[in-house]
């Protein structure tokens, strides 16, 4: 979607370029032919290698083996849409994501997306914003392309009470989707948009609606997740206060992997809220 009123710009992948790391993640211990590729993709083989080498150049690396062919062996620690493409469908969440290197806020863009009649429900990810916000206007400090800034806009046209405790719930399904990847330090959430592990923050949410009359028109949930950063690099202010997943796990996260798995809890979390679809109180959930 073209923007006119901002120097933002969407990067996309090609359905060549996901089709392509679809079949070599689908199969990460063999070899996929390069014939087997190019059937795929109704391309000629050299056809085939020029796009692994623009893949190459995005941070991918393959290695090949004459008449074995392809395999996969490094991911770029960076968000890229086609891998974001490929865990969400991996876990059956319908979700278009659109990936802004650099954005002013993610929530922001999901506003103006609305203006552009882009259907939801629908994410914004970024890796850097230079206009992020917090709760209350507070600046949120989003400079480092280690973190994750993700928004999700969804048209709920319902009566706001059915969506009061959207927030809460969204911690609570990020928090376990999250502990995955960080399985031997404990997530917390801390009332009302923060979420903690060891003690400091390492994510804040900020959740903005629009009504009409009594009608819920819109509502963006957004997250600011200190993913693979340095704390020694935030600003000092922040350095005793705050953290990363990568400082408490010891090791970088797969950022894309990451991402989907903070989509669909978000996506889970407002089928929570709409449909009462569990069993369990929120209370309950809430509880360490």
């Amino acid at each position: 979607m073209p923007h006119t009123d901002t120097e933002y710009s969407e990067v996309t992948s090609s359905e060549h370029e996901f089709l392509i790391l679809q079949s070599l993640l689908d199969a990460p211990d063999v070899f996929v032919s390069g014939s087997r590729l190019a059937e795929q993709l109704g391309v000629s083989r050299p056809a085939v290698w020029g796009k692994l080498e623009k893949l190459r150049e995005q941070g991918f690396d393959f290695e090949a083996v004459r008449s074995r062919g392809y395999r996969i062996i490094k991911e770029p620690q960076v968000l890229h849409p086609a891998l974001i493409r490929y865990y969400l469908e991996k876990k059956s969440t319908d979700m278009d994501v659109l990936y802004f290197p650099v954005i002013d806020s993610t929530n922001s863009e999901a506003e103006r997306q609305i203006t552009y009649e882009r259907p939801s429900p629908f994410a914004i990810a970024s890796s850097c914003q230079t206009k992020g916000r917090g709760r209350l206007g507070r600046e949120w400090y989003s400079a480092s392309a280690d973190n994750l800034y993700l928004s999700v806009l969804f048209e709920p046209n319902i009566p706001p009470q059915q969506l009061q405790h959207f927030t809460l719930w969204a911690g609570i399904t990020i928090c376990r989707a999250l502990q995955q990847f960080v399985p031997n330090t404990q997530l917390q959430i801390k009332w009302p948009n923060d979420l903690h592990c060891g003690g400091r923050k390492f994510a804040g949410m900020l959740t903005e609606a629009k009504m009409d009359a009594d009608c819920l028109r819109s509502i963006v949930f957004g997250i600011g997740i200190n993913l693979n950063s340095n704390p020694n690099n935030f600003p000092k202010e922040l350095r005793s206060i705050a953290t990363s997943l990568y400082a408490v796990n010891g090791e970088e996260l797969a950022f894309n992997a990451v991402t989907a798995s903070v989509v669909q809890a978000i996506t889970r979390a407002y089928t929570i809220c709409i449909k009462d679809n569990t069993t369990e109180s929120l209370p309950e959930a809430w509880a360490p």
